[in-house]
């Protein structure tokens, strides 16, 4: 099934002409200009050159990052980014061909101005729609570890922070491998309807492996067939969860692997925390094992914090008649059992006499026939000392060794992985040069639609948005364009331009509007599309959806 990069309604920018998205691809070890023939050698450089639908392909491969930080931050709507292609771009498989992405180890730039996370939307910048999928993110490299390199160190020269963070609507991460952050895999403030966490295995994370807890009213997020083990409790934070509920919004878990997590002091080690009482959680088909907090963690409509720990509670949480008194819209299908996953054996050994040296309500007999099948020795003993914090987890046993052997619970690395293409450029338009006062009330007559170019100064953002079903407030930055000569505070000459969010003219007009005082006091040229307001009061009675902008 194609996937679509842009999911904005086809109607709203077909009318104003910018479907201007393309398809850029990314190679290790190339040097061209991002075309399928001669790739991009770094993916920093396809993401700060992209535009507002873009699907930026990647193929196998490890990519450090501007200065080899290990940062990728996202500014624009409706990219996607799709990594797992072989060399040449014929085929896709995220989980045969690594793309990994990575702080590089001989890094030399302090902290100033970086993200948390590997993947990051920019702060204040609109960056909804986002799709990742098929990568690698390695938190290893930007780590510190002590004793033997058994014990992560969590304060400087270590990296703390989520692997991926960010807050614009519709986010998407799929086929993903997020492995070893000091803080928390998957944290976003999630909008919108349209959100997903699929097909992902989330590795060797502190306090929560993924969190809803900012999710914003009527937002709706699914997490859907990822394995998540090995989740620590972070000291002074809290933890370890697996996933962590917020109070807002609606939050699907279905057919998920939630494994070995860890308690500390009787706190924490529950595979999924609803502990803010949103009763609109869904919870369906879910796999718990080595979960010593327990299986679920609510509050009651009575506000009492309970603990779902016993297989009979399970039971009852699972049936349709009860799951309202746990605080679940839907459940059903959830249940401990051992889904044969086969860590790397010097870390399953690390990890198992840890946790089990202060068990909590982990289900030993269970325990014991995992390490049994694991070829381990049994049980460690209860208070036994504990040098080791999360050690790196080895890339290369994740597949197969992670896999699920229960059929459709947890990660599928077979596949189907998506196939991803651009919305293709722009049709071209026929610009007709006018005069900035032909616009003016009474002095012409356009009609919606007509492609125009004038010559216009450059004034503020706005909130005027009087051209909704063509250039919607979400997806549109407005902006005065004045009467050349003028300035916004001294002149009613004002029309008003649409900015497409992350489009090619919205980058010129951002470039050029950070030197207007300097350059272009007379005006900049203006290419773009004429419609007409509802409201005809105004002096100008009509927006521009501005597709081209010039300095010319």
């Amino acid at each position: 099934m194609k996937m679509k990069a842009v999911f904005l309604a086809v109607f709203s920018l077909a009318a104003a002409g910018l479907l201007c998205a393309a398809d850029v691809y990314v190679k290790a070890g190339s040097s061209g200009k991002g075309t399928i023939d001669n790739p991009y050698g770094e993916l920093w450089k396809a993401v700060e050159r992209a535009e507002r639908g873009d699907v930026i392909h990647v193929a196998a491969g490890t990519y450090y990052g501007k200065g080899g930080a290990g940062h990728f931050k996202i500014g624009i709507p409706n990219l996607t980014l799709a990594g797992g292609y072989s060399a040449d771009f014929s085929s896709r498989d995220p989980f045969k061909n690594f793309t990994i992405l990575e702080r590089s180890r001989d890094f030399r730039g302090d902290w100033t101005g970086l993200p948390e996370g590997i993947i990051a939307g920019e702060e204040g910048a609109d960056h909804g729609g986002l799709t990742v999928d098929g990568f690698v993110l390695n938190c290893t490299a930007r780590n510190t570890y002590d004793a033997g390199g058994q014990k992560v160190v969590l304060r400087a020269p270590s990296y703390p922070g989520k692997a991926v963070q960010g807050s614009s609507k519709n986010f998407k991460i799929r086929n993903c491998i997020i492995l070893s952050p000091i803080g928390e895999g998957i944290y976003w403030s999630w909008q919108g309807g349209e959100n997903e966490v699929s097909n992902n295995f989330i590795l060797n994370t502190f306090y929560s492996a993924i969190e809803t807890r900012s999710a914003q009213p009527e937002s709706v997020i699914t997490i859907r067939n990822n394995t998540i083990a090995f989740v620590w409790f972070y000291p002074s934070k809290g933890g370890g969860m697996g996933i962590f509920v917020g109070r807002q919004g609606q939050t699907i878990i279905d057919s998920n692997v939630l494994a070995f997590l860890q308690t500390e002091g009787g706190e924490a080690g529950y595979a999924v925390s609803n502990t803010f009482g949103n009763e609109d959680t869904i919870m369906r088909n879910n796999v718990f094992f080595s979960t010593p907090g327990g299986y679920y963690k609510y509050m009651d409509y009575n506000k009492a914090n309970l603990i779902v720990w016993k297989p009979g509670e399970l039971d009852d949480l699972n049936d349709e008649d009860y799951c309202e008194d746990y605080m679940l819209l839907e459940s059903g299908g959830n249940q401990e059992a051992d889904p044969g996953l086969k860590p790397d054996k010097d870390y399953a050994l690390l990890f198992a006499n840890y946790v089990e040296s202060t068990p909590g309500k982990l289900n030993m007999d269970a325990m014991n026939q995992w390490r049994q099948a694991m070829g381990l020795p049994l049980q460690g003993q209860s208070g036994t000392p504990r040098p080791i914090l999360a050690p790196p987890y080895p890339m290369d046993k994740i597949v197969p060794n992670l896999v699920s052997s229960i059929p459709g619970v947890g990660v599928q690395v077979k596949g189907p992985f998506a196939v991803y293409s651009s919305e293709g450029p722009a049709a071209n338009l026929s610009y007709r040069q006018v005069e900035f006062a032909s616009l003016k009330k009474g002095a012409a007559k356009y009609t919606d639609g007509d492609a125009v170019e004038f010559k216009a100064g450059m004034g503020d953002n706005k909130t005027t948005y009087e051209i909704e079903s063509v250039a919607p407030r979400s997806d549109y930055q407005c902006v005065q364009l004045l009467i050349p000569g003028s300035s916004g505070p001294s002149t009613r000459d004002i029309i008003y331009g649409y900015l497409l969010k992350g489009s090619p003219a919205h980058k010129d007009w951002e470039k050029l509007y950070a030197k207007k005082e300097k350059t272009y006091k007379d005006g900049i040229t203006i290419k773009g599309q004429v419609y007409n307001f509802k409201n005809q009061s105004y002096p100008y009675p009509y927006g521009i959806v501005v597709t081209e902008v010039s300095g010319k």
